[in-house]
């Protein structure tokens, strides 16, 4: 995943989250269509609330033994660098741009079973005196019997948030907020039998969100004020549940992940409303992803993810839509709640070495417990997109994404497959 993982950028953009939202829906429909940048995610978690957006065969094509043996060759286990200067402009900045800096290599060139490792840094420098900047890497060792995953950063980014919920999001009500800080998620997973792994995680962050306004605002649905005047310092052991059979970490072609992550937050909230408070919140995740390759330059993608929060959790860590790309067509942030899921699947296309398309669809929904899941909320999207490999050796995409759901259009641009 783990190109993906090396994304802490804009993870951490997308705690400002969704974040580059309209003013109010009516003006959403006349304005130029979202545009969101992501560096590829690691697969969860930090604040969810920004935008951005997964995780070889020689040239990305389905796993033939013949190609296996060949990305075992001399020539295709070097290191590699990968670098994309990505420049940006959408509803929240003006103009914006995502250097990123990814090294690919083998930790050991005898080993012939470990994927691939990688080590990334990457930033962003935006108008409205947004930024942000962070660096990690994911590790496979000792033929792939153990799998590190480390990234942290720092950051300031601008944006305006939505309410909660799905009248939250129908609404489109929103209000301009700054939020910063640093963040930091540590992993280590051990190979148990086959292919199933498992292991802890930690996340630590100290971030701080408060209002861009001189007024005082009425609030979207489903915020506390105590949220956006305040100072969190949180910490979170945790667990992963992983069984892994993909035949690539950065352009899948066959195979299957499962997996299960749970985080445990012990938080304090400092804020000029309520002083020091103590909050626990609990964060639950099961997703799978499965591929299927119908001819050597065609693959099927699907993924399916259950998300559910419980306790007492700031507004930026709800299950929320436009992470990870679960679904494209929405601005990340516009739907968020307790509970969520989200369904979708892609048509992927390669064109020679370089280039590709794709064609995908999902739906998905947010609500604040069970009984409140209803077909009325279901949130369809759809579209296209165009790719480009950045690579030599291996298939790492830069993706452009086109999508269209309930409130129009979105446009997206990361690095890695959105799943």
């Amino acid at each position: 995943m783990r190109v993906v993982t090396l994304s802490f950028v804009f993870c951490f953009v997308i705690a400002g989250r969704g974040y580059a939202a309209q003013a109010d829906a009516a003006a959403k429909q006349k304005e130029s269509p979202p545009v969101r940048v992501g560096v590829p995610q690691p697969s969860q978690q930090f604040p969810n609330s920004l935008p951005a957006g997964a995780e070889v065969p020689a040239a990305g094509y389905p796993t033939t033994s013949a190609q296996q043996s060949s990305n075992s060759s001399t020539s295709s286990r070097r290191g590699e660098f990968v670098i994309a200067p990505i420049p940006f402009s959408n509803e929240a900045f003006s103009f914006g741009i995502v250097p990123f800096v990814d090294y690919v290599f083998h930790i050991d060139q005898n080993d012939k079973k470990s994927p691939p490792s990688s080590l990334v840094v990457a930033g962003m420098l935006a108008t409205g005196k947004s930024w942000a900047f962070g660096g990690g890497g994911n590790l496979y060792i000792k033929e792939d019997r153990f799998r590190f995953l480390g990234f942290g950063g720092k950051g300031s980014i601008g944006y305006d948030v939505f309410g909660v919920g799905n009248e939250g999001g129908d609404k489109g009500e929103t209000v301009p907020i700054r939020q910063g800080g640093t963040m930091l998620l540590l992993e280590f997973l051990t190979r148990l039998k086959g292919k199933f792994y498992v292991g802890p995680r930690f996340n630590y962050r100290n971030l701080t969100a408060g209002l861009r306004t001189n007024t005082n605002p009425t609030l979207p649905d489903g915020l506390d004020p105590a949220d956006l005047d305040a100072e969190f310092g949180t910490h979170a052991p945790g667990f992963k549940v992983l069984h892994d059979t993909r035949s690539d970490v950065f352009y899948p072609t066959s195979g299957h992940t499962l997996q299960i992550v749970a985080d445990f937050f012990d938080a304090t909230r400092s804020s000029a409303l309520r002083g020091n408070e103590d909050i626990r919140y609990q964060y639950y995740q099961l997703s799978y992803d499965h591929y299927v390759p119908l001819t050597p330059s065609q693959v099927l993608a699907f993924r399916g993810m259950f998300c559910g929060v419980d306790g007492d959790p700031p507004f930026y860590e709800l299950c929320l839509f436009g992470l990870r790309s679960d679904i494209r067509g929405y601005q990340a942030g516009r739907y968020r709640d307790r509970l969520m899921y989200a369904v979708q699947s892609e048509y992927r296309k390669t064109l020679g070495q370089r280039f590709g398309f794709v064609l995908f669809a999902g739906a998905g929904e947010v609500a604040k417990n069970f009984e409140s899941f209803s077909t009325d909320n279901i949130l369809p999207a759809g579209g296209t997109g165009i790719r480009f490999n950045l690579s030599k050796t291996r298939r790492i995409n830069l993706r452009a994404d086109t999508a269209y759901g309930k409130n129009g259009w979105s446009w997206n641009f990361s690095i890695g497959e959105a799943f």
